[in-house]
């Protein structure tokens, strides 16, 4: 019995780098863009059509997110509004506004990559007015809806 061991131990540990190391796997490539934020981790990239479909689904998790920029705070950079097939979300930075990141004021328009926790969020009504005063333009906000607390962004196409 104390001859079996070894083996059965041996031959444990002879499988475990084969199976660390599959061929089959394809490698995880960032579009070129403007990285800002925390280094991006391999992870499948989702519509944030797909996530706002069934949101309950994707809380609680670190989500790697595709979707258009559609308005961005013009004062200090501190959040910006997502849009993809008519479904939108904030995105504010895991430090807070005036914090290590901000989000450049001239992205509407271009598509990004979030990477982030994804949860519901209500917002005041005075809290509506002064993000509407941040954008600039015309702003379209819900009181209830959903928000990304991003840890890094790619504004793709730079």
């Amino acid at each position: 019995m104390r001859r079996a061991l070894p083996i059965l131990l041996s031959a444990a540990v002879s499988v475990v780098p084969v199976a660390c190391t599959s061929v089959t796997e394809e490698p995880f490539i960032l579009p070129e863009g403007q990285h800002i934020g925390m280094p991006i981790q391999p992870q499948k990239v989702l519509p944030f059509a797909v996530v706002d479909a069934t949101p309950q689904s994707y809380f609680d998790q670190t989500l790697l997110v595709e979707a258009t920029v559609a308005a961005v705070c013009q004062n200090m950079g501190c959040w910006m509004q997502i849009e993809d097939e008519g479904r939108t979300a904030m995105v504010r930075w895991e430090s807070g506004c005036g914090g290590e990141y901000a989000f450049p004021t001239d992205s509407p328009g271009r598509q990004v990559l979030i990477q982030g926790s994804f949860y519901p969020t209500e917002i005041s009504e005075d809290d509506i007015a002064h993000l509407q005063a941040e954008a600039g333009e015309d702003l379209e906000l819900e009181r209830e809806g959903y928000e990304f607390n991003a840890s890094a962004v790619l504004i793709q196409g730079e």
